[in-house]
């Protein structure tokens, strides 16, 4: 890893999946006011026969102040997940990781909204695109704690 990043926590799998049940509804409710907050971009599109990414449609959209309200909840539910230790890292797609210890380096233990619980891992740098099973036998590839 190039930049040393400070976590609050560091999460052995137990503690990751004891945490899903604390997170899940609120990852669920991201992912309601994210869909509700793109049909109502969509409709203001529509109606100012407009591109989405308009700056005529973002002053629609603010003068309704739902928009504004969803951004608002989305912001405030991605802190309180946060707040346990954990990372929202994919609010769209429900995507939640962990930081955990694996011999010296840290990596991720990463679940996804649906999954009953924490399955896979990655190395930071990889992101979602380098998920790995949680036993992975490649080389330095399981992940064991």
């Amino acid at each position: 890893m190039a930049e040393e990043t400070t976590f609050r926590r560091l999460f052995t799998i137990a503690e990751a999946d004891n945490t899903i049940p604390l997170i899940r509804g609120k990852v669920a409710r991201i992912k309601n006011a994210l869909t509700r907050l793109r049909g109502e971009l969509e409709q203001a599109a529509r109606e100012s026969n407009l591109p989405p990414w308009s700056p005529q449609v973002s002053e629609k959209l603010s003068e309704k102040g739902s928009a504004t309200e969803l951004v608002r909840e989305v912001r405030q539910l991605i802190e309180e997940i946060n707040s346990h230790g954990c990372i929202v890292n994919g609010p769209e797609a429900g995507l939640v990781d962990f930081p955990c210890l694996l011999g010296s380096e840290i990596v991720f233990l990463c679940w996804q909204l649906g999954e009953p619980r924490v399955g896979h891992w990655h190395r930071i740098s990889d992101g979602f695109a380098g998920r790995r099973p949680l036993l992975d036998k490649e080389p330095g590839g399981g992940l064991v704690n």
